[in-house]
């Protein structure tokens, strides 16, 4: 098995507050922004700032 990538400093630049791990991290997968429900947008229709507006976090899948 293949050590996991290490993120770059442009990936660690991207994580939102709603995720869990760096994307592309060993054992993560995006899942819909359980703020927004998938949206990107707050009910006063401003950018959600859990998943920077994308609707998806990165979440921690699997014994990790």
């Amino acid at each position: 098995m293949n050590p996991s990538p290490v993120p770059t400093n442009t990936e660690a630049a991207q994580r939102n507050p709603g995720d869990e791990a760096a994307p592309g991290a060993f054992q993560t997968a995006e899942n819909t922004c359980p703020e927004c429900n998938g949206s990107g947008k707050r009910a006063d229709q401003a950018m959600c700032p859990n998943c920077g507006g994308t609707g998806m976090v990165v979440v921690t899948v699997g014994d990790a």
